[in-house]
């Protein structure tokens, strides 16, 4: 995606260059040394650590709501970006400024020389960002009450885990992705994640898969951390409404019946969980109940099960249990609507397991037009091969169906054979939807946080009457 303006079109492409992953990772000391020389160390600053596999971001873009409407300065730090790298950085609910974010950029890069020549290293891709937010959060006329910090793709050796004192750890949904780095079990993962606790530090985590929890919990008995965990059962009259959540949050659970009404402003399900963390973090922060249901409600988070245009959802899934997620609430929404035809646009990156991704996306979601394109970034998937793996996929359903066997797919879920088409971009895609969709039909598209990136470009451009 290009940016706007050429400066930071330039420091993008900059960026872009620098290596994602080293052979040698920077440990917590050296990286606070490093903080210290851009003068933007820790010290002074009230932290908000947030990891997992899924919900990472939701949770902090909640928490971020809750803190302002609270009357405080917020530092949102998120990754990855959709469409500008500009909004992996967030003060007072907007990205920074084209200057802000270059000063920034400059600061860092000139310092990478002294870092080199002290033996230190130039930082990673991830790295690079993350001082530039840390020296963004010492500008003065930003200098926020509270900077939320999202992990990137770990948490143990992840470089945010080089604060000392957050004021809370948050861990999200913890479920098989990136398990060449991190592991290939759910508690190899979930021991990762928990790798941001802190002596003392409370965590508030996702208590819905044992597996996970197990881990969690005993890593914070260890390191006496206070423990809150959370899962649907602290909520009671759940409702989904067109476009909403609505839900009975109890406020003591086990210990007082008070209850308050939450809603949550996204279409799907698996919202809820990610709106209950923040709850109760901010609860711990002191944050009123008032002030944590308004800022849930007030809360923006593009490219999750995201509207863009009327009957066109926008969602950046992009390992199993985010499919699986995502089918589910995309089904919810064509039922409550009462929808005729369910469209997706689908496309993945190929480190991936994009063949159970395509299968979940039959079994729960059971598409009648799937179609298929490749995301503008060496990572993904070559269309010759999704394909053939939803080909495949198709006539798996379609052969076990026709002999009246018994398929993986709900009874309410199974329909005729879908059929697959074939783009070489996401524009081309995107059209052929929205020319072939009808009144009532539904678009959906999943896959790659890319692709959901990509979408919303092209819906800008359309907008703005670009071809």
């Amino acid at each position: 995606m290009r940016e706007r303006h050429p400066d930071v079109e330039k420091a993008a492409e900059y960026l872009n260059h620098i290596p994602k992953f080293t052979k040698r990772k920077h440990t917590g000391e050296e990286l606070r040394q490093m903080l210290s020389m851009l003068g933007a160390a820790q010290e002074g600053m009230r932290i908000i650590h947030v990891a997992g596999t899924n919900g990472k971001g939701s949770v902090c873009a909640f928490l971020d709501s809750i803190l302002r409407e609270a009357g405080y300065r917020t530092g949102l730090f998120t990754s990855p970006h959709l469409v500008s790298v500009k909004e992996r950085f967030v003060f007072g609910g907007r990205p920074v400024s084209d200057a802000c974010f270059l000063k920034a950029f400059k600061a860092v890069k000139e310092r990478s020389g002294a870092f080199e020549a002290g033996g230190l290293g130039h930082p990673s891709y991830f790295e690079f960002l993350f001082f530039m937010f840390m020296t963004m959060a010492r500008e003065e006329g930003l200098c926020p009450d509270f900077l939320i910090l999202e992990t990137g793709m770990g948490g143990r050796l992840d470089a945010t885990n080089c604060i000392l004192r957050p004021l809370a750890s948050v861990i999200t949904s913890i479920s098989l992705d990136h398990t060449e780095y991190l592991g290939g079990t759910i508690p190899q993962i979930a021991w990762e994640k928990a790798g941001i606790l802190k002596p003392g530090v409370p965590v508030v985590y996702d208590n819905t898969v044992r597996e996970a929890a197990d881990v969690i919990r005993a890593r914070a008995q260890e390191l006496n951390c206070p423990a809150w965990p959370v899962d649907p059962g602290l909520c009671r009259e759940f409702e989904l409404k067109d476009g909403c959540i609505a839900a009975s949050v109890y406020t003591q659970p086990g210990r007082d019946p008070e209850r308050c009404r939450m809603e949550i402003p996204f279409a799907a399900e698996y919202q809820l969980v990610n709106a209950l963390l923040a709850f109760w973090t901010a609860r711990l922060l002191g944050i009123g109940q008032a002030d944590i249901c308004s800022g849930i409600r007030k809360t923006v988070w593009p490219g999750r099960m995201e509207e863009v245009r009327p009957g066109l959802y926008v969602d950046g899934a992009h390992n199993e249990a985010g499919i699986r997620a995502f089918s589910r609430a995309a089904r919810a929404i064509a039922d409550r609507r009462g929808a005729g035809r369910r469209i997706l646009l689908f496309a993945v990156v190929s480190d991936k397991d994009y063949e159970r991704m395509a299968a979940l996306l039959q079994e729960e979601l059971a598409p009648h037009l799937w179609l298929l394109t490749r995301v503008g970034n060496s990572r993904g998937l070559e269309l010759a091969t999704l394909s053939g793996v939803v080909e495949r996929v198709l006539e798996t359903f379609s052969c076990a169906d026709a002999h009246g066997e018994e398929t993986p797919a709900k009874t309410d879920v199974r329909a005729e054979r879908g059929e697959a088409r074939v783009f070489a971009d996401t524009r081309s895609a995107l059209a052929f939807a929205m020319e072939a969709a009808c009144e009532g039909d539904l678009i959906f598209c999943a896959g790659s946080l890319y692709l959901a990136g990509e979408m919303k470009e092209e819906i800008r451009r359309l907008e703005e009457g670009q071809t």
